[in-house]
């Protein structure tokens, strides 16, 4: 044991008189570390600010005249409801193309569009089970971001199961 320490010391003191060895040695125990640090830290907890990720939502459902004259629209409603949500970041551009064409361009992470038999199939059930047109489409930009798929995915699939309750 004693030539192991004898060894170690005349090493330490060879390397305090050369100092880019001494550099190197730093550099070569500490960057691995400060990466590791930065990278978990990083990607600890990457659901926690899910309000700043932007998924845009739009309808292109007229809605539906009741027999009673009453004129009801179901996308508006969901809409109201996630005006209020601060989970994610809902977005309302005003037309179903500029939804998709933000998604294309990288603005919105994903979007949700009513297709125009959504407040009708929700009206009439029977209908809703023959229709083969379905009364959501989602688009995401899986380019933007590693993470950002999965949590839109996420929220799109809450979004719909709030639907259908």
């Amino acid at each position: 044991m004693r030539t192991v320490l004898s060894i170690f010391k005349s090493d330490i003191g060879s390397l305090s008189r050369r100092f880019f060895a001494l550099a190197i040695i730093v550099a070569i125990s500490v960057l691995p570390a400060l990466y590791a640090w930065v990278n978990i830290f990083a990607n600890a907890n990457p659901y926690a600010n899910t309000g700043e990720i932007q998924i845009a939502v739009a309808s292109l459902d007229p809605g539906l005249d009741l027999e009673d004259g009453t004129h009801i629209n179901m996308a508006e409603e969901v809409f109201e409801d996630l005006r209020t949500s601060d989970k994610i970041g809902w977005q309302f551009p005003e037309s179903a193309e500029e939804a998709v064409e933000g998604v294309r361009s990288g603005k919105y992470y994903a979007a949700v569009i009513f297709e125009d038999n959504f407040t009708y199939n929700m009206y009439h059930f029977e209908q809703a089970l023959l229709d083969d047109k379905a009364p959501l489409t989602y688009y995401e930009n899986q380019k933007r971001n590693a993470i950002a798929p999965k949590i839109t995915e996420t929220a799109a699939t809450t979004l719909q199961q709030s639907i259908k309750t």
